[in-house]
This record gives C-alpha cells, sequence and structure tokens, in this order.
C-alpha cells in the first residue's frame, strides 16, 4: 500500500506532478491500481487523520471487523506483563492522539477493556496513576489539562526509538565512563609512592570484541602457501588412481 500526500497550497505535489506519479506507477507494474480518493479524514495504518479546519486531527483507528473489547492474546501472563499491557496501551493513546479529549476518550475506552477482560479495578487504577506519575501529568487525569497533555504528546512523539537508545548507551558507556573508572581504579592501586608504575603514562584505546564471525571466518592463505600444497596433492591423488588401477 502506497501513501500519497498532497497539499495544495504547496509547490510539492501539484495536480500535474500528481497525475505524473499515477501514470509512472501504472506502467511500471500492471498489479499497481491507483484509486484516487479525496476527503476530508483518511485512515491510515493504524491512525485515523482528520481535517479539522485547516488543522490535522490524528486519533487512533478503530477497525470495524475487530472486536471491541476482546484482547488479541491469552491472559495467563506474570503480573509485571499486565502491567505492562496498560502502559503500554496508555503510551499508545497518548503518541497517536493529537487532542486530550481524545486521549481521554481512549483511556475510558482501554479501562473498559481491561474490566470486561477480568482485571481488577484496583489495579487497573494503580497503574494507570503510575503512568501519570512517571510523566508527571496527573493533571491530565484529574483536569484534563490541555498543555500538559501536549507536552505529553511531544514528549512520546518524539521519543527515541530502542535502536537510538542501544546506539547512545553503546557510544558513551563503552567510550567515557569505562574509560573514566579504569583511569580511577589505575590510580587507587597503581600509582602510589613505592609502585614501579608511578612514573608510567596510562593511555587507554578503543578495541573491537571478537564476533562470531572473526572466529570462524579465516582470510584465504597466501598463493605460495597454496602452490606449495599443490605437489602433495597432486601425489595423493596419483595414489588413489593407482589403487582404483590395480
Amino acid at each position: 500500500m502506497a501513501f500519497f500526500y498532497y497539499h495544495a497550497s504547496s509547490q510539492l505535489g501539484t495536480p500535474s506532478e500528481k497525475r505524473r506519479v499515477n501514470v509512472f506507477f501504472q506502467l511500471t507494474d500492471p498489479n499497481i491500481k491507483i484509486t484516487i480518493t479525496i476527503n476530508q479524514a483518511l485512515e491510515y495504518l493504524d491512525a485515523s487523520i482528520e481535517n479539522n479546519n485547516g488543522q490535522l486531527k490524528t486519533t487512533i483507528c478503530h477497525k470495524s471487523a475487530w472486536e471491541p473489547h476482546i484482547l488479541p492474546y491469552e491472559s495467563d501472563h506474570p503480573r509485571y506483563i499486565h502491567a505492562n499491557i496498560i502502559y503500554t496501551m496508555l503510551v499508545r493513546a497518548a503518541y497517536l492522539c493529537s487532542t486530550v479529549e481524545d486521549f481521554d476518550m481512549e483511556r475510558l475506552s482501554a479501562e473498559m477493556i481491561l474490566l470486561v477482560n477480568g482485571y481488577p479495578p484496583k489495579f487497573i487504577q494503580k497503574h494507570m496513576k503510575n503512568f501519570f506519575i512517571q510523566y508527571d501529568a496527573m493533571n491530565i487525569w484529574t483536569e484534563l489539562d490541555g498543555e500538559t497533555y501536549e507536552q505529553l504528546h511531544n514528549t512520546l512523539l518524539y521519543k527515541p526509538t530502542r535502536r537510538e537508545n542501544k546506539s547512545k548507551i553503546r557510544k558513551w558507556t563503552t567510550i567515557k565512563f569505562q574509560k573514566k573508572e579504569y583511569r580511577r581504579i589505575w590510580e587507587k592501586f597503581y600509582v602510589y609512592p613505592s609502585s614501579r608504575f608511578k612514573n608510567t603514562r596510562l593511555i587507554l584505546g578503543t578495541i573491537l570484541n571478537r564476533t562470531l564471525q572473526s572466529l570462524l571466518i579465516h582470510k584465504k592463505p597466501k598463493k605460495d602457501m597454496l602452490t606449495r600444497m599443490q605437489p602433495t596433492t597432486e601425489a595423493a591423488q596419483t595414489t588413489i588412481q593407482e589403487r582404483f588401477n590395480q
């Protein structure tokens, strides 16, 4: 599925350019059928996007074919998994809903789904409260404060991905903090008045850990080494042929 965004007031996406894109796709692959739909709202992945007097409004898209109050998984999980389910439902709602009113409706819907599926009310309230405390946004729950919700929405919308966090942690922890800790240990246990290392200059460098690829894959031997092995191979083949001829 392809998604094409068109804005009439911009230079990109003019009507003629839009027609050229359609012709290009149709000539590239005959299986691609393009249907042009002009509307005030559309559904894309799990988000519903609406043009509300020139302002884009986003909410969670609820498919009509889905069962509205059934969780799509078994419930025999550890307790912390159930807590993560509540947290994930609230994060998804705050991530996709652009207004605090839509977010609150999604929160109420999530609470109803959890109650129908046997979650205790106290358990639901406890972990929903923990979510708002974690993001310092209790007045969203109690007062539907729009400014606080906008901050929460932007925080989650531009939150770094797990891959970006791992890369950042690996970069700074490995290079910066480990070097600092190593120098502290060096100065504490090796640099003392009678130590023979007290005038030694410590230089820390970064080396790569060996990977499975480096352990299992070896470089091709040099040509002269292969050439020296060739007579032995030919002699072995001659011996085998002589045995078959006997």
